[in-house]
C-alpha cells in the first residue's frame, strides 16, 4: 500500500499506466494488422457453401494477397461437371482458376480458402504442376496453402473436418486425402481437434 501511495505521488501517469495495463490490451505495433479493420468472415458464413462465383471469387483474391506474390486471378466455373474441384490455368502472375459446379455449390466457403491456397503454393513455389506431381508435393502445398489461407483469416479445423467428410479417394499423384488432413493436423498441432 505504501508503494501505491509513493507511486501515485510521484508520478499519476505512471501509476494510471500500472493500474491500466493488466486491463487494457496493448496497441498495436507499428505495421501489425489491427483484428477490428481485418474483415474476417463470421464462422456461420465461413462454413456455408458459396451463394455464387463472386462469393468464391472474393475468397480467392484474399487468399491471393497472403502468398507474398502479385498474383492476379479470377474463377470461372468449369463446363465439365466431371472435372477437379479446382483447377488453376497459369500466367506469368496469376492466372484463371476454374471450379467445379457442383462443387461449387457444396463445398464451404472456408474451405474454398485452402482450396485456392493449395493451388496457389503449387503455382508460387513451383512445384507438381498439371499431373508431374507425387503425395509429398501435395502435401507441401496443402501446407503452403493452409499457411495462406490462415493468414487470411480462414480457419483450418473445419477445413480438416471437410477433407475428412469429403472424400477416401487414394490416387498415385495425391495419395490419401485423409492422409493428408492427418498430415496437416499433426503439423498445426489440431490433431486432438478432429
Amino acid at each position: 500500500m505504501q508503494a501505491m501511495k509513493r507511486a501515485f505521488s510521484l508520478c499519476p501517469l505512471v501509476a494510471f499506466a500500472a493500474l491500466t495495463s493488466c486491463v487494457m490490451p496493448p496497441p498495436p505495433m507499428v505495421g501489425e494488422p489491427s483484428m477490428p479493420f481485418r474483415r474476417v468472415p463470421p464462422a456461420a458464413a465461413a462454413n456455408r457453401p458459396a451463394r455464387n462465383l463472386g462469393e468464391i471469387d472474393r475468397v480467392a483474391q484474399r487468399v491471393a494477397r497472403e502468398t507474398g506474390k502479385p498474383l492476379s486471378v479470377y474463377v470461372n466455373e468449369n463446363p465439365n461437371p466431371r472435372g477437379a474441384v479446382a483447377s488453376m490455368y497459369h500466367q506469368a502472375w496469376g492466372g484463371r482458376i476454374v471450379v467445379n459446379p457442383r462443387s461449387a455449390r457444396q463445398v464451404p466457403l472456408n474451405s474454398w480458402a485452402f482450396i485456392f491456397g493449395h493451388e496457389f503454393a503449387h503455382h508460387v513455389h513451383h512445384f507438381g504442376h498439371r499431373g508431374h506431381t507425387d503425395p509429398e508435393q501435395e502435401l507441401r502445398a496443402d501446407i503452403l496453402g493452409a499457411e495462406y489461407a490462415i493468414r487470411a483469416g480462414y480457419e483450418v479445423v473445419p477445413y480438416l473436418r471437410w477433407m475428412l467428410a469429403s472424400s477416401r479417394s487414394v490416387t498415385r499423384s495425391h495419395g490419401s486425402m485423409h492422409e493428408r488432413a492427418y498430415a496437416m493436423a499433426r503439423y498445426f498441432g489440431v490433431r486432438g481437434a478432429l
